[in-house]
């Protein structure tokens, strides 16, 4: 009987008591969201600059490949004409269109043509997250050089320009 009177006499939390709990909780609560949206944030900058590096190193090799071996290198119309037996390409050229660098394997057919001769010059799994925009190219006495842009495709804030130069071997 003293153990159940005991219980009857012991009180709760009282109103404010109550409010305070729930404000630290809340705060708390705020304090954990705003940390793991920066660390989110931080990881997501970090992981575009590293495959960023990878998907710039992969498309220096790849246009050095196409580049270095031209020859019968011409410019037209402000476009960069170009030969490369290796890659099959008679009077072809670079463009950029949807966030891809192609290859037109020669000038016969338009770049926007249904049955044009178009090669990318990287496989499509190389980079989803990513898209190239504002590439550039340039030649000038056996030495191209040029620039391209990588952008994320789920934040267009992240961003990085890159430059190249290649000399021709032929």
């Amino acid at each position: 009987m003293r153990g159940l009177r005991k219980l009857n006499k012991q009180k709760g939390f009282s109103l404010f008591e109550s409010v305070v709990a729930l404000l630290v909780i809340a705060l708390l609560t705020v304090g954990v969201s705003t940390g793991v949206k920066a660390a989110s944030s931080i990881y997501q900058k970090s992981l575009f600059h590293s495959e960023g590096e990878v998907l710039a190193a992969t498309v220096d090799t790849a246009l050095s490949d196409v580049l270095r071996f031209s020859t019968s290198i011409k410019e037209e119309d402000g476009i960069i004409k170009f030969t490369n037996s290796n890659y099959n390409v008679t009077d072809g050229h670079l463009f950029l269109k949807d966030g891809w660098l192609y290859l037109n394997l020669t000038d016969e057919k338009a770049d926007t043509a249904s049955d044009a001769p178009l090669s990318a010059l990287l496989s499509g799994g190389i980079y989803s997250s990513m898209k190239i925009d504002s590439f550039t190219l340039d030649y000038n006495e056996g030495v191209y050089s040029g620039s391209y842009e990588i952008q994320s495709k789920e934040n267009s804030a992240l961003k990085k320009s890159f430059d190249f130069y290649f000399r021709t071997l032929g």
